[in-house]
């Protein structure tokens, strides 16, 4: 049996509730941000179908996608790298029809793989802002606004 004495040296959070907040918003997103991005760089290399315009298509939002979730293990994330995944998951998902357009020939896997991979990064993303915006609302700090407040108007004394 193994009792654990307190001597004071611990040191204690004073939010918790934001140390679990702000874990799931750069830790457990940001891994399923960076795993979601290496599959689209591994994905299209080893199964080498289909045309190289929609390869080289997902290996470059890959690439961004891994960077970006990459950095907010060390830097932190915010609504910057939020929307950069999440603009990279709208176009993984607008992509294919606007590479169709232009007679570029895209196979059915790699529609379903883009929509997939598109849809899940736009799911998370969305669910980072938010996540992201509930921590700022819970602990009270909200960003300035670039409205300066108007006055209640003439005091009457």
């Amino acid at each position: 049996m193994v009792f654990h004495i307190d001597r004071g040296l611990t040191p204690r959070v004073a939010d918790p509730a934001h140390v679990l907040r702000q874990g799931v918003h750069d830790q457990v997103l940001s891994l399923l941000m960076l795993v979601v991005g290496v599959l689209l760089l591994i994905v299209p290399m080893a199964t080498q179908a289909g045309p190289k315009d929609a390869q080289v298509n997902e290996f470059v939002v890959g690439l961004v996608v891994t960077f970006t979730a990459g950095t907010r293990f060390f830097r932190g994330a915010g609504p910057l790298s939020d929307t950069v995944v999440g603009a990279a998951g709208v176009w993984l998902i607008v992509s294919p029809l606007l590479l169709d357009a232009q007679n570029t020939g895209i196979v059915a896997a790699d529609r379903v793989l883009s929509f997939a991979a598109g849809s899940v990064l736009v799911v998370l993303s969305l669910l980072s802002l938010l996540v992201w915006r509930l921590d700022r609302k819970q602990r009270g700090t909200t960003t300035p606004s670039l409205v300066p407040r108007s006055t209640a108007g003439p005091s009457h004394q």
